[in-house]
């Protein structure tokens, strides 16, 4: 994946450090992107700078600042190319799981290593690159009052976030957000293997360099021969593989009647008891916030806790949030709790039962088709528990916060030297 960033002239290397464990480049703005993506795709108000048989380069002023650069390959063939056409990009943490070394021996020359899961889709990703593409566009598209290499290409290690959104900007596409950047994937139309493939990222001036004309042919065609080779790399078809079963969607049924009930450690006013529970030391047991809108994510980490357990759960899928009854887990994780819980819950239908009356109780199901509450797209992160304060040009984060409604933001820095960056 390209990516692009910007570092100011007196910053070394210019991203702010978080927990003193990488270099961080703050988010950029995805609402702005999320808005303008889906014209992206049009020729409209793009003017073209080199067109070739594979791919076109185009280019036009950006509407938050800068410059956009659009290079637009009409059709990529796809080995083995997946049924679904939004798979034919792994999400970012399971791209982060080729093997150190492995990306530079398939001639790609990137190193990726996973930091943190936000979301399904949505990961802190840490990456080291040195492709000669990428110092290549650099060259060409990079500010030109700074021409020495560690200026115009920016080597050293760098965490960000990225994000994959299906059906994103339309039903069967999938599109990978970076930091001032994304790249839209779709299946040509009547085929089952070529796609066309958009990539957009931003520059950080508002300025064309037409002394490099001769050379957009060129790079245009090598471009489109180096996004080739990425889709259609010796690890891709494993990562789809990988990438179809990372995760698995619960739904809970029936509660009709009134929220589910979660183990209580002693009797209260409001508790039940159930003899049923005493073999598994759950005999009490009271309804889960009663008073609150049901969140099946919330529930399930709260059930488990009360077994002694952890488990991740998310309400956000690849830049949706799920309806309320429907959470994602990871399917390792799942399994290996899953027999402990379905234990406790058979005790918890008695419960049920025992404070509504009647027979119908609650039931989950695992590997559910997901069920999405909005059709838009959701820009904001979902890390829990931390919240960003941004002050001048550096961002701290405040884990004492439990506002998980904020998003990281970006630095009040000047960008002055654009910085490519290929994942």
């Amino acid at each position: 994946w390209l990516k692009c960033s910007r570092r100011g002239p007196n910053r070394d290397p210019g991203f702010t450090s978080v927990r003193g464990m990488a270099d961080v480049a703050p988010t950029d703005n995805y609402g702005a992107w999320l808005k303008f993506a889906p014209s992206c795709m049009s020729d409209a108000q793009w003017e073209v700078a080199a067109e070739t048989p594979e791919a076109v380069l185009s280019h036009r002023s950006c509407p938050w600042g800068g410059h956009l650069i659009k290079i637009d390959s009409k059709s990529i063939f796809i080995q083995q190319a997946p049924e679904d056409p939004t798979s034919v990009m792994v999400r970012p943490e399971v791209r982060a799981m080729v093997p150190p070394g492995l990306g530079r021996a398939s001639g790609c020359e990137v190193d990726l290593q996973h930091l943190e899961t936000y979301a399904p889709g949505d990961a802190l990703i840490h990456r080291r690159n040195s492709m000669w593409i990428l110092r290549l566009g650099a060259v060409l598209f990079g500010s030109g009052r700074h021409a020495s290499e560690d200026r115009i290409y920016h080597k050293f290690p760098v965490s960000s976030q990225h994000r994959l959104y299906k059906d994103f900007p339309e039903p069967g596409d999938c599109t990978y957000f970076a930091l001032e950047g994304f790249w839209t994937m779709r299946r040509v139309p009547g085929s089952v293997s070529h796609y066309r493939s958009v990539l957009v990222f931003n520059t950080p001036e508002d300025k064309w360099a037409t002394w490099a004309s001769p050379f957009y042919p060129g790079f245009t065609n090598m471009f489109h021969k180096v996004a080739d080779k990425v889709l259609n790399g010796p690890t891709i078809r494993d990562l789809r593989a990988t990438d179809a079963n990372m995760y698995s969607v619960l739904t809970l049924q029936s509660f009709n009647r009134g929220h589910p009930m979660v183990p209580q450690s002693k009797p209260c006013e409001d508790s039940v008891t159930v003899a049923a529970g005493e073999h598994l030391g759950l005999v009490s047991w009271t309804r889960f916030k009663s008073d609150e809108k049901f969140h099946l994510s919330g529930y399930m980490r709260c059930f488990m806790e009360r077994l002694g357990h952890q488990l991740k759960t998310y309400e956000v899928m690849d830049g949706r949030k799920l309806v309320n009854y429907q959470c994602v887990v990871v399917r390792q994780e799942w399994e290996q709790l899953r027999t402990s819980f379905y234990q406790a819950f058979k005790v918890q239908k008695a419960a049920y039962r025992h404070a509504n009356g009647g027979t119908s109780t609650p039931s989950l199901v695992a590997d559910a088709a997901p069920r999405f509450a909005l059709r838009e797209f959701s820009c904001c992160a979902q890390p829990q528990g931390i919240k960003t304060v941004v002050r001048k040009t550096f961002i701290d984060l405040d884990e004492d916060s439990d506002d998980s409604a904020d998003c990281l933001k970006r630095s009040n820095s000047t960008g002055e030297v654009m910085t490519l960056y290929f994942v």
